[in-house]
C-alpha cells in the first residue's frame, strides 16, 4: 500500500497544484465577464433603433426637455452643478463613467438622493466606435457592473465617450438591453468658451424635446457659472425639465433627431 501511495503521490500533488492554478486564474478573470448578460430593465424597445441610430431627442411639440451631464474627472465641478440644481430645484441626468464612480462613491450617491437620474459614460474613457462589437460590450459592461453596486439600480441609457458610436457599438449597447443616448443641443462648455457664450448658445438651441449635453467634470470651468441663467432663461420660455428617462418613455424617439447647430 505504501508503495502504491508512494507512486501516486506526485501525480495527486500535480492535480492538486493545477486545480489551485485554475482557481486562481477564475478569480482573477475581468469582471465584465460576469455582468449579466441582458440588461432587462431597459425602457426602451428594440425597435426605437431600427436602423442602429442613437437617440437624439424626443419627439414631441410640448415645451419639455432633459437636462444631462457627463462626468469622468475631477470631485470640485460636480458638488457646484449639484447645488445650483438644488436650489433651482431641477431634475437632471448624470452620465458617469465606471472608474469616476467607483473613485468618488459618495458623489454618485448625493447625486442619486438628489432624485437625479444616473446612466452609463462607459468604463475606459475611448471612443466605442474604435473596439468593436465585443470590446464595446466589454466597455459597457464593466461600468455597468460599477454603477449597478453602488446605485443598486441598473443603468439604462449609455452615452458613448465623446460621442463617439458606430452601428458595432450601438449594437453592442443593445445586446446588454442599453440604448445609445447622444444629445442634440450640445452647450460646448467643454471647450470653456466663456460663461455668456454657453448660456446664449444653449437657449437658443433647445427645442421641445431637447436632451442638451453639459458636463460636470473639472475640465469644464464654467458649466456652474452659466446654469443659473439657462435655467432661468428656459423656464422664462416656458420649457420644463425631466429627467430624461420621463422625456424618452413619455414621448418617444424623434427618428430625424440630430445635433443643433447654429446657423
Amino acid at each position: 500500500m505504501h508503495w502504491i501511495w508512494n507512486r501516486l503521490a506526485p501525480r495527486r500533488a500535480g492535480t492538486a497544484l493545477l486545480t489551485a492554478a485554475l482557481l486562481l486564474l477564475a478569480a482573477a478573470a475581468p469582471a465584465q465577464a460576469r455582468v449579466v448578460e441582458r440588461n432587462d430593465a431597459a425602457p426602451v424597445s428594440a425597435s426605437l433603433q431600427p436602423n442602429l441610430r442613437p437617440i437624439y431627442s424626443a419627439k414631441t411639440d410640448e415645451k419639455v426637455i432633459a437636462l444631462t451631464f457627463d462626468i469622468s474627472w475631477g470631485n470640485k465641478m460636480a458638488p457646484k452643478v449639484l447645488e445650483v440644481l438644488r436650489a433651482e430645484k431641477v431634475p437632471a441626468t448624470f452620465f458617469l463613467s465606471g472608474p469616476w464612480a467607483k473613485n468618488h462613491v459618495e458623489l454618485v450617491k448625493q447625486i442619486q438622493a438628489d432624485g437625479h437620474q444616473i446612466e452609463s459614460h462607459g468604463q475606459a474613457h475611448v471612443d466605442l466606435n474604435t473596439l468593436g462589437r465585443e470590446g464595446a460590450r466589454q466597455n459597457i459592461a464593466a461600468a455597468h457592473a460599477i454603477l449597478k453596486e453602488i446605485t443598486g439600480r441598473d443603468p439604462t441609457y449609455i452615452r458613448p465617450p465623446n460621442g463617439a458610436f458606430n452601428e458595432a457599438s450601438v449594437q453592442a449597447a443593445k445586446d446588454l438591453g442599453y440604448a445609445t443616448v447622444i444629445w442634440s443641443v450640445d452647450s460646448l462648455d467643454w471647450k470653456n468658451p466663456g460663461v455668456d457664450h454657453i448660456i446664449n448658445r444653449t437657449v437658443k438651441l433647445t427645442h421641445p424635446g431637447a436632451i442638451i449635453l453639459m458636463h460636470a467634470s473639472d475640465s469644464c470651468k464654467q458649466t456652474d457659472q452659466a446654469l443659473p441663467a439657462i435655467i432661468k432663461s428656459l423656464r422664462e420660455q416656458g420649457y420644463r425639465f425631466v429627467l430624461l428617462d420621463e422625456l424618452i418613455r413619455t414621448h418617444g424617439v424623434d427618428m430625424n433627431g440630430h445635433i443643433r447647430v447654429l446657423r
